[in-house]
């Protein structure tokens, strides 16, 4: 019961300390149309994301054995860490950082897309990954989005959430 108290202060803190700041910087917040323009003018797009992992091998093991995803061999990286390519730039840096907690939602997760969900879920299925709803409760669970794209979910070793569709 303390610690729901002690996140509940936390969270509760966070969220007037939050309303505070934005009203403080409202009058100099850039409007929706500044911050596209900002944004395209200095070309910004998302290159990584950085997972943090309790068990280096067995991530390196489902992500790259299992999901098929291909490792960079940034040999430059510190022991226990790696860059995977997700097509198109895009990367996911895996790796140990001691000292880090590993804590994932039910909610935040990142998207793979594939051009074939039943066969790539089939894959998956037989080595062992069941797919779901976000937050795992319906087992072998698919949706359409409002945009028409399939979806489901998937964990990895550390319990991350991983969408698979069929956006591609």
């Amino acid at each position: 019961m303390k610690d729901i108290k002690l996140n509940l202060r936390i969270i509760y803190s966070a969220i007037i300390i939050s309303v505070f700041c934005f009203q403080l910087h409202a009058q100099d917040s850039p409007s929706g149309e500044e911050s596209a323009a900002i944004a395209s003018s200095y070309n910004l797009t998302l290159q990584h994301t950085t997972l943090v992992v309790s068990n280096f091998e067995a991530s390196r093991e489902f992500y790259t054995k299992i999901l098929g995803l291909k490792d960079l061999n940034a040999d430059w990286l510190p022991e226990n860490q790696m860059f995977i390519s997700l097509g198109n730039n895009l990367e996911l840096h895996v790796g140990e950082v001691p000292g880090v907690e590993i804590k994932p939602s039910t909610f935040n997760h990142f998207a793979i897309s594939t051009n074939d969900l039943d066969a790539y879920l089939k894959h998956l299925n037989s080595h062992g990954v069941i797919h779901s709803s976000l937050g795992g409760g319906e087992k072998k669970y698919i949706q359409k989005r409002p945009d028409g794209v399939s979806q489901t979910f998937i964990q990895d070793p550390d319990g991350y959430w991983i969408e698979i569709n069929d956006a591609n």
